[in-house]
């Protein structure tokens, strides 16, 4: 399986952004899967590393954004804030390479973040910038296996060696890597701290990378041995966050930025994708008017039933990765390297065999959800995908209301 996916590795980057490469792709994913029974972690660590070399010596594929992280550290190098510029209005010298999008959005992305990519982008060359993205994300895997493994948990397979991980964290050096590692280490610190300063220091650091790290927090909080050191963890998280924004000057220009992010209208995400099938209907309907209406409704009915889901979570103390995957799932935009965080976080935890197998079906299928050129899928299967949510999201209420039923209609104990 390690030659194997190898040769999958060797075929994407051969293919560059040709759509063959996707076969390459599905090559690399069958050899990972089949080694979701492999007990040792060095080995997948070592087979992670060789399968990642191929795809680290070529350009980055299946996403532009890197390109666009270069680009908005060179409005950092010149005295501008991404906050307030897209890369368009400089310009940026790499600008033909950056994805339309983002030429004139300001970035949604934490001071923390913005600051590295203006580190990236001072010398002035496009691929020492994608270098210096890529030992960043290297490095936040690297994090987020060492965080993972304090927790107890085996996370080589679900963590480093797959397609997700190998493709936008390795390849396209997704900001989503270094957010992993930070929110993973933070948790791995929060058990048995004392105070959980150190904890909230690296929590904190993780939101100034990308504000979705705040779901983490109040899990944090759970793991820590004594409820005194919430004040701590609460401290060190807005102490890491203050002086990060701080010493950028940056402000919390991003907080705005982050409505542009919904200006995406794809399916992955289910409320969106329900949203996009009750407007095709409306469209057949006669009342096109009302489509954009169906689409904010659903989305603030995922928002709504991710605050109650979370609630429940939290107070069920179920782990911080089951909380980070609803929070992709039920946001208005997900692409599949969102899911690196969830997925790491749920890596640092003992998982029975079938959840982690099925967690390892799911992760194949979004590794091919996009083309090596950027091309989302699901751009292409707009009615298809829309309606494929509702099926999912009416599967998953039904599951909810039986189980509901089936716990109501269990006899109540009664003292002897």
């Amino acid at each position: 399986m390690r030659f194997l996916g190898l040769a999958g590795a060797l075929g994407i980057a051969l293919a560059g952004t040709r759509p063959v490469g996707l076969a390459g792709v599905a090559v690399l994913a069958a050899a990972w899967y089949g080694l979701r029974h492999v007990t040792s972690q060095r080995w997948l660590l070592v087979t992670a590393a060789l399968w990642a070399l191929p795809l680290l010596a070529v350009p980055p594929l299946f996403s532009g954004d890197a390109y666009a992280y270069a680009c908005q550290g060179d409005l950092v190098v010149h005295g501008l804030s991404p906050y307030r510029h897209g890369v368009a209005d400089l310009p940026c010298p790499w600008l033909d390479r950056v994805p339309a999008l983002w030429w004139h959005t300001p970035t949604p992305y934490g001071p923390l973040w913005v600051a590295i990519t203006g580190g990236a982008a001072a010398p002035g060359n496009l691929w020492v910038a994608i270098g210096i993205l890529r030992a960043v994300a290297v490095a936040g895997i690297a994090l987020a296996i060492a965080g993972a493994g304090r927790l107890g948990g085996n996370p080589a397979w679900l963590a480093a060696a797959s397609p997700l991980v190998l493709i936008h964290a390795g390849s396209g050096a997704h900001n989503d890597a270094l957010l992993a590692g930070l929110v993973v280490a933070g948790l791995a610190l929060a058990k048995g701290a004392r105070w959980g300063i150190a904890a909230g220091v690296l929590l904190g650091l993780a939101v100034a990378v990308k504000v979705t790290a705040l779901v983490a927090l109040p899990f944090a909080a759970v793991i820590l041995a004594r409820r005194r050191a919430w004040a701590g963890l609460a401290a060190g998280a807005a102490g890491a966050f203050a002086a990060v924004t701080a010493a950028t000057g940056l402000g919390f220009g991003w907080l705005p930025a982050l409505s542009h992010t919904a200006d995406l209208t794809q399916w992955t995400s289910p409320p969106t994708g329900v949203g996009m099938a009750a407007g095709y209907l409306l469209r057949a309907a006669g009342r096109p008017d009302l489509a954009p209406v169906a689409l904010a409704v659903a989305r603030a009915a995922g928002l709504v039933a991710l605050a109650v889901l979370l609630a429940v979570l939290w107070w069920r103390r179920k782990p911080a990765g089951v909380a980070l995957a609803a929070t992709v799932l039920l946001g208005p935009v997900f692409f599949p390297w969102y899911a690196l965080v969830p997925l790491a976080a749920l890596a640092a935890i003992p998982l029975a065999t079938r959840i982690r197998d099925r967690l390892g079906l799911a992760t194949v299928a979004l590794a091919l959800l996009v083309l090596p050129d950027g091309t989302g899928l699901a751009s292409l299967t707009k009615p298809v995908g829309a309606f494929l949510d509702v099926a999912l999201v009416s599967a998953v209420a039904v599951g909810l209301v039986r189980r509901l039923r089936a716990g109501r209609a269990r006899p109540t104990p009664t003292a002897p």
